[in-house]
């Protein structure tokens, strides 16, 4: 694994726009390292080849605050702790970004006051936007009951804006909410479900967002407690129109 300073970075890039290279796949995830929770990734070439990836992390409004490389041998991993990319502050949170030539599996494993709260598995690339395509429609479970909330994450990956509109229904399937969300390159946005919707016991259910681009979202599900229970992400589309 090799690591190298975000000046370093950028002047690499530079030089990979001049001479034309790209790389084939572009993973994207949320991650958050505010406070007390960090978010550490494995790493995982999943191809019989040799390979390389570049990680970039962005803050919350999009921002690079670094970034680092690594070498993969075929089935090798490795393991990467995004504090020591992002810090600690209030804005440490959001789009981290893996681009590769190689198809690579994604671990993300999301720690709070230093115990291993959730874990998840990011194996599908952000999809390239169609010019065929008008809307890109995602969607999971949300919760807003005595027992459980829900935090919900919108991730913009691209260079480009994305818009986006939350429909969240209750467990009946009637709507209760319907946001429109206008996201800046590479920046996150971060609902509570509370302060969306009602508390109420039928208050769970489907979550669907209709982005014009493709996006990442991710759901943080929370006991009554406070404690992190789990965290969900989607990154790929269930259906395009």
């Amino acid at each position: 694994m090799k690591k190298g300073l975000i000046g370093a970075t950028l002047v690499f890039l530079i030089v990979i726009g001049l001479f034309g290279a790209a790389y084939a796949n572009t993973y994207a995830l949320y991650y958050t390292c505010v406070g007390t929770q960090d978010t550490h990734l494995v790493i995982m070439n999943s191809g019989g080849f040799d390979t390389h990836y570049m990680l970039k992390v962005y803050d919350a409004y999009g921002t690079l605050l670094d970034a680092t490389s690594g070498d993969l041998t075929p089935f090798e991993s490795d393991y990467q702790i995004l504090s020591d990319l992002a810090g600690n502050g209030d804005t440490s949170w959001g789009l981290a970004l893996i681009e590769t030539p190689a198809i690579i599996t994604i671990g993300v494993e999301t720690f709070e006051d230093g115990y291993w709260r959730a874990s998840d598995n990011i194996v599908d690339a952000v999809p390239e936007d169609s010019s065929y395509t008008t809307y890109y429609w995602y969607g999971l479970n949300y919760s807003n009951t005595s027992t459980q909330s829900t935090g919900i994450g919108i991730i913009n990956p691209n260079d480009f804006p994305a818009a986006t509109t939350l429909f969240l229904y209750d467990s009946y399937g009637i709507l209760q909410k319907t946001l429109d969300v206008l996201l800046d390159p590479h920046e996150t946005d971060y609902y509570e479900a509370s302060a969306l919707v009602s508390l109420m016991e039928s208050m769970w259910g489907a979550l669907d967002v209709k982005a014009t681009v493709p996006i990442v979202i991710a759901a943080e599900y929370i006991n009554t407690d406070g404690y992190l229970l789990n965290v969900d992400q989607i990154a790929h589309f269930y259906y395009s129109e």
